[in-house]
């Protein structure tokens, strides 16, 4: 029997990671069973993973000899001009730290939550939803997978192929059908390796408003955060997302041998 609708502080204590196990699998099994709420849970996922993408570069530093000292010295007595200082600092440090944020170095682009594309979004909610399922984590298993490809392949409206992971260590758990944003049907297809950690790819066919008239050279784009991390790239009008709580290194590996089959 499906439970009743967790509240807001429990959907966001998911989120965050900071539920039981027992009361997050019930909380991803509802999710599974709303679909439009997961989407909004992920996109809160996505807009954490984008906050703490500012300043990753910074989050493990130790903590400045100067700052140590500033804590051990009385605390200051605060009158509203202070305030109303501290107040500008912070929207000016915001601001800067929002531009210089997007343009950290490092070796692949980090997509900031509100330049990721639909899909992308649509992805790391079905890979929140799906992966954590035991019993029913596909619609059609592996067993059945020309019947699965045919299935997807027409109601996408593109000839689908499913890449062979085994040299990577994940073989096909099976795969389903998964409805877009504005209703366009998409496909997500699930890997495990014998460890039980699972992968997934998203597959999606962009239509002009997406900007798939105007899609650049296939470049891998990461995004995500410790929990469901990714890489994504549109080749032609299709786009696709590779998933999984992997190292960066590894999950590059798994979607650059996905390019090379799918291409």
């Amino acid at each position: 029997m499906s439970m009743n609708r967790p509240d807001e502080t429990t959907l966001h204590a998911w989120v965050d990671g900071e539920l039981a196990p027992g009361r997050a699998a019930e909380v991803a099994q509802w999710l599974s069973e709303h679909p439009g709420e997961a989407a909004r849970v992920a996109a809160l996922q996505a807009q954490c993973a984008s906050l703490r993408a500012l300043h990753a570069q910074v989050l493990d530093e130790p903590v400045p000899r100067r700052l140590r000292q500033a804590l051990r010295r009385p605390p200051l007595q605060w009158h509203w001009p202070h305030a109303l200082a501290a107040g500008v600092m912070l929207s000016l440090g915001l601001g800067l730290g929002y531009g210089l944020g997007s343009r950290a170095p490092g070796a692949w682009p980090q997509a900031a939550q509100a330049q990721l594309p639909v899909f992308v979004r649509e992805a790391a909610a079905a890979h929140a939803v799906y992966v954590p399922e035991q019993r029913h984590p596909v619609e059609v298993a592996a067993q059945q997978q020309a019947h699965l490809v045919q299935w997807l392949s027409k109601r996408l409206g593109v000839q689908l192929k499913v890449p062979v992971l085994e040299a990577q260590g994940f073989h096909l758990v099976g795969g389903r059908l998964l409805p877009g944003e504005a209703g366009q049907a998409r496909a997500q297809f699930m890997y495990q390796d014998p460890a039980g950690e699972r992968v997934t790819l998203y597959v999606s066919v962009l239509s002009r408003e997406d900007g798939a008239a105007a899609a650049p050279p296939v470049a891998f784009h990461w995004t995500g955060d410790e929990s469901a991390q990714g890489f994504y790239w549109i080749d032609g009008r299709q786009g696709y997302a590779v998933s999984a709580a992997l190292p960066r290194e590894r999950l590059y590996a798994l979607a650059e041998a996905i390019y090379r089959q799918l291409d």
